[in-house]
């Protein structure tokens, strides 16, 4: 195998089995459970909040909160992040200005909520008169970009006169819960008592104002009251805050548009994030570096399965970035991009990840003949049949952007009637050079382009490939393909050829010309027919013809190595281990293994699976001899402290233990298993040490806790 090309792949299989471990309780450490509950409680979204506790480390939350801030940075290209630096700014003066006098921290009072929210009003009113608890009235400018009012104020008093500020909501608390002793004022208001159906109305002056009049039946009696009382005794700025948030606008009709206002307000800060970037660090937490996912992309993108002329089954991608951001140095330019692939069953389980990092260098004669063409990124991976959700991540490690896409795939069984997808290209290669690599979108010596966007000239020829599996000896000998061209929705072209005049029976090439084709979108059928004529498979797919001639892409298309190579059989068995067929990828692993005995990764695969259906002496034969050549590898040190274990080698499994804690630090189940081995030694102080330090790690292991007690009371 050519070492060359295997090293230009990340592969990223060696799992430990989850069986391994021991269930443990989860319990958010208390860093993280106070930067929830107390430090970003009013700012962070609920889908940031909810995606951020469904990560499993430490690291992913660190990384996480990373990106929390990255994304709120009004200045991502500087070390300053302003926006953090005024939200903890905001806090520490809310609990030093609002925590004063009262028996809470002064970010949960509601003074304190709304500084942290919205900041520094620009400007504050103060009332502390008899006709009024204290009150203060916060006047704020909001930026309708993010759906904020333009204008508004927010009103605070302390209830009753004691305690807190609280705030103040117009349609909830009304005018009355601002003045003191009303009861006492509605008893000394006699000058005017009248009814007005079923409305008992008093106010304050011997004349009802049209004003007051026109609260008749929308306010409490005692709120028209002490909204005189306010008006007439406080001042007018103050009454009409009672009834309305928004200055300049008064009455009872602005009573519910306040009260929804105040609502809103604690959701204004996530209306200035687009918290989607959560969901994607979500999905590629395990292979993302945070500062990438700061700058997403669009892109144009495309992914097919065909089957290789060694009957492997390949996923083909392509993906067009709407950029590619590239830097200089000494006269070169240069990028890095990183591609990260992840396929997840119908059940949400991961069977297979691998990446790649791909330099690009360029001379700047190179750059500027490239020029505004799009850049194409194409590649393969081996994928063994079933069901598929394919996620790619993309990122340019220089410029820190990154796109990815997401597809539902099925790889087929190809003993059964099938026909792939259709795939539509501008140029191919059909005399492609004789190699043993294997080229993303090639089949044997045909190389394809294919266009994302399935967009053409009229004076380009249409290219289709497609294959079908299946076939019976009577549909290759009478069999029919019928190439159906729409245009609005009409049958625009049709085309019939028999497969007898195909030397192949899989592979399917077809070139159209487009010279008679309107600009406008159309849809292709191609059909299988019998040998009635009767239509028994079809595939349709869409595309456009331009008005304008469409420039050349710039492809960069991986190669892997060919299709005997040892690497496909360990994959294959990654992807079955994944699946939960033991038994088939024991095959496939063994296989690899056997091809190249030396090569401690298709060793540690097949390890994995040895350990499963515990063949434990088997599993210590081939990873042994890596012990004194690969002394920094904790899966290799792992799996062969469990198998010595599982052998009752409980001295061989401790040295080796011991060796993998050296390499990752202290992780609970190790340690579990340290303890285990000690204690059947007779170590039993060492066996209490390393369940201990297990417990300080997790501390709600039970099963730890009575092996402690069992020990002690020994």
């Amino acid at each position: 195998m050519d070492r060359k090309l295997l090293d230009c792949l990340l592969l990223i299989f060696l799992i430990i089995p989850l069986a391994l471990y021991p269930a443990q309780d989860f319990q958010l450490p208390e860093k993280y459970s106070k930067l929830l509950k107390e430090e970003v409680v009013y700012i962070i979204t609920p889908k940031e909040k909810e995606i951020f506790l469904e990560l499993e480390s430490d690291r992913e939350r660190d990384l996480f909160i990373e990106e929390f801030w990255k994304q709120r940075d009004p200045t991502p290209g500087t070390l300053k992040n302003e926006f953090k630096e005024e939200h903890y700014g905001r806090i520490e003066f809310a609990n030093n200005k609002f925590g004063r006098g009262t028996s809470i921290e002064g970010w949960r009072t509601d003074r304190g909520k709304i500084y942290i929210i919205l900041g520094m009003p620009i400007n504050v009113e103060r009332y502390t008169s008899m006709e009024t608890h204290p009150v203060e009235i916060w006047y704020y400018q909001g930026n309708p970009k993010y759906g904020e009012a333009a204008h508004f104020r927010l009103l605070f008093y302390k209830k009753m006169g004691v305690g807190d500020f609280i705030l103040y909501d117009p349609m909830a608390d009304g005018p009355k819960s601002l003045v003191p002793f009303l009861e006492r004022e509605l008893e000394l208001s006699d000058r005017l008592q009248r009814h007005l159906g079923d409305s008992r109305v008093m106010a304050y002056d011997e004349t009802l104002p049209e004003e007051l009049k026109s609260m008749i039946g929308k306010l409490d009696y005692k709120d028209i009251v002490a909204y005189s009382i306010l008006k007439n005794e406080v001042g007018y700025e103050l009454a009409e805050a009672s009834l309305s948030s928004f200055p300049g606008r008064i009455g009872t009709d602005h009573l519910l548009p306040s009260s929804i206002l105040i609502k809103e307000i604690e959701i204004y800060p996530q209306r200035k994030i687009m918290d989607d970037y959560a969901i994607e660090f979500l999905e590629h937490k395990s292979v993302v570096e945070v500062s990438y996912s700061v700058y997403y992309i669009g892109n144009r993108s495309d992914v097919s399965v065909i089957q290789d002329p060694s009957g492997l089954f390949f996923i083909h991608y392509v993906i067009v970035p709407d950029t590619l951001s590239v830097d200089m140095y000494q006269g070169k330019y240069f990028t890095n991009l990183r591609a990260s692939v992840r396929v997840t069953d119908e059940r949400g389980k991961t069977i297979f990840q691998w990446g790649r990092n791909v330099p690009i260098e360029l001379k700047e004669e190179e750059l500027n003949t490239i020029g505004k063409r799009p850049f194409h990124f194409f590649d393969s991976f081996p994928l063994i049949a079933g069901s598929y959700t394919f996620n790619l991540l993309l990122e340019n490690t220089v410029s820190k952007e990154f796109t990815s896409l997401e597809r539902k795939i099925s790889v087929p069984d190809p003993t059964h009637l099938q026909m792939s997808a259709l795939i539509l290209a501008r140029k191919v290669n059909k005399d492609s050079p004789s190699s043993r690599e294997n080229r993303a979108f090639q089949v044997g010596n045909l190389e394809i382009y294919p266009s994302p966007r399935n967009m053409f000239h009229k004076k380009d020829r249409l290219f289709l490939f497609f294959q079908v599996y299946g076939l019976s000896q009577e549909l290759k000998e009478k069999g029919q393909f019928k190439f159906t061209f729409y245009w609005e929705n009409e049958p625009f072209r049709t085309e019939t050829k028999d497969l007898v005049h195909y030397e192949n029976t899989r592979d399917f090439l077809e070139e159209f010309s487009l010279d008679e084709f309107f600009s406008g979108d159309y849809a292709l059928r191609v059909s299988l027919l019998d040998r009635e004529g009767q239509e028994i498979l079809f595939k349709n797919a869409v595309f456009s013809i331009s008005q304008k001639p469409l420039l050349g892409s710039w492809v960069v298309a991986q190669r892997n190595p060919p299709a005997d190579d040892p690497l496909y059989s360990c994959l294959a068995g990654i992807q079955l281990l994944n699946k939960g067929d033991v038994q088939k990828a024991r095959y496939e692993l063994a296989k690899a293994y056997e091809r190249e005995p030396d090569f401690l990764d298709y060793a540690l695969s097949y390890a994995r699976a040895l350990m499963i259906i515990k063949q434990f002496q088997r599993l210590r034969e081939i990873l042994i001899p890596f012990v004194d050549s690969e002394k920094g590898n904790f899966d290799l040190y792992f799996y062969l402290g469990k198998a010595s274990q599982e052998t009752n080698k409980y001295q061989e499994a401790v040295t080796y233990y011991e060796r993998a804690l050296s390499h990752k630090g202290n992780i609970a189940a190790v340690l579990n298993f340290l303890g285990e081995c000690h204690f059947e030694l007779g170590n039993k102080q060492q066996a209490l040490k390393a369940w201990e330090k297990s417990l300080e790690i997790n501390p709600n292991q039970e099963k730890v806790k009575k092996n402690i007690e069992r020990v002690k009371k020994e």
